[in-house]
């Protein structure tokens, strides 16, 4: 038997604010565990990608995805996963989990359009990989998923810099990236006396479906979902975000530093837009062992 799942304040106030409480607690008793079941656990055993939240050592949370051949990520028992063999030296992640233990995950099966999310922390790094406690899992709808293929190559793209670059602004190449997406993932995180988790959710749409509004600020619709309103109550209470953008292409990946602002909105389709003002942004020129196929 499910465990019982209370929201903290910032989702239960968007879920009254948009009249789905009751909704949101019918499905957290159906759909929210501290375990993952055997369905779950064969499912990340599939995976090639997987997407990471983590807190910096300031507590803001950043968004990273890490790679590796099928089996990278495996499930140890219900409440620990395994992320084995995979470098991460270069990316943000592995700092930040010096740090802090609180990471996020979403299991992303691109081809198939299915998701896992889960929160868990750190219980062992070694230069085999991490073992991570499971505090809570769900599965997600496959709304917005843009389907596309991914296969791993055996060396790094051959573009990969020495140093990620840093920025302050979006700059042309950024710019270019962001009016073409159809995806991208959002880190949050909350803490209070009684919870305390990071979370990693994907975000996607038609391209354009996220604007530039200036040199440091980017808006996107919030698109009906689940109506637990877990990254926007993570928002709501703590403002802070990490933005991953991934060039399809050539490798590249971006991770933008924001701050978020939710905006209510008189429109019945999207009742909110969020707003993330831009504070820095790290690309990883060529960074992953990634092809990407078209989408299918």
């Amino acid at each position: 038997m499910k465990e019982n799942y209370s929201f903290h304040l910032g989702e239960r106030y968007l879920q009254k604010l948009s009249g789905v409480d009751s909704i949101a607690d019918k499905i957290a008793s159906k759909v929210l565990d501290h375990k993952l079941s055997l369905q779950q656990q064969a499912f990340y055993s599939q995976l090639n990608t997987l997407y990471v939240a983590s807190l910096d050592n300031s507590g803001k949370p950043w968004a990273s995805i890490i790679t590796g051949q099928k089996g990278f990520v495996f499930s140890v028992d219900e409440k620990h996963i395994k992320i084995s063999g995979t470098s991460l030296s270069r990316d943000i992640l592995f700092r930040n989990i010096q740090e802090n233990k609180e990471l996020g995950i979403l299991g992303l099966e691109h081809h198939t359009r299915r998701r896992n999310r889960l929160a868990g922390e750190v219980v062992e790094c070694t230069p085999e990989g991490l073992l991570i406690k499971v505090k809570q899992a769900f599965g997600n709808c496959p709304k917005y998923i843009q389907p596309r293929e991914s296969i791993i190559v055996d060396n790094l793209n051959q573009n990969r810099l020495d140093e990620p670059l840093l920025y302050s602004t979006l700059n042309a190449e950024v710019k270019q990236l962001i009016s073409h997406a159809d995806t991208f993932y959002i880190a949050s995180f909350f803490s209070d006396i009684t919870h305390r988790g990071a979370d990693m959710s994907h975000r996607g749409g038609e391209p354009g479906f996220v604007k530039i509004v200036d040199d440091d600020t980017l808006e996107f619709d919030d698109y009906a979902g689940n109506n637990l309103y877990m990254t926007l109550g993570n928002l709501y209470a703590n403002p802070d975000a990490g933005i991953l953008f991934i060039n399809y292409e050539n490798g590249d990946v971006w991770q933008l530093q924001c701050r978020a602002n939710i905006i209510e909105t008189p429109d019945k389709r999207n009742k909110r837009k969020i707003k993330l003002e831009i504070k820095s942004i790290r690309k990883d020129a060529g960074a992953l062992n990634v092809r990407w196929l078209n989408r299918i």
